[in-house]
């Protein structure tokens, strides 16, 4: 079979493959790798090795995929002026900590300070306070389940929980 006659027949595979991937810009240039992709499987198919129509389909697919990978790995989005915060964030994340900080028992808040803030595991901790790391799971353990209850109130004020 030509080449132009596999093109008539699975021209709709590309177009197919297109529409699944959700591509709406230049769609024109993924044809076109499409096409390619679609010469190299006429080219590189082994009959021994199964149908044509997966053959094709994989290499179309797997083309179109890659390029599109090349092109969104370095988009560089600018946000608008409006978008970024000109004050200290650290400000901001501090009245929350603090905030939420008064839902949590003194075990809880010496967790949370010190694993979360300071970044020390949960042994540096037990041996900080003189208990069992099992102790500081449970602190660790209440606590997660307060600061949930938190964000979710914070999320949804007219919430019951």
């Amino acid at each position: 079979m030509s080449f132009e006659a596999i093109v008539e027949q699975y021209r709709p595979l590309i177009s197919y493959t297109i529409r699944q991937l959700h591509i709406r810009r230049h769609v024109d240039e993924y044809v076109q790798i499409g096409l390619i992709a679609l010469w190299e499987a006429y080219e590189r198919y082994d009959k021994t090795k199964g149908s044509f129509y997966s053959f094709a389909y994989k290499m179309i697919r797997w083309r179109i995929v890659s390029q599109l990978r090349k092109e969104t790995k370095n988009i560089h989005v600018p946000l608008p002026n409006e978008y970024v915060l000109k004050e200290d964030v650290d400000f901001f994340a501090d009245i929350v900590w603090k905030d939420a900080l008064q839902y949590l028992t003194p075990r809880e808040q010496i967790w949370f300070i010190r694993h979360v803030r300071e970044g020390k595991t949960f042994k540096q901790i037990a041996a900080e306070e003189g208990v069992t790391v099992n102790a500081v799971k449970q602190w660790r353990m209440s606590a997660v389940k307060k600061l949930k209850r938190y964000v979710n109130c914070a999320v949804d004020p007219y919430s019951n929980t």
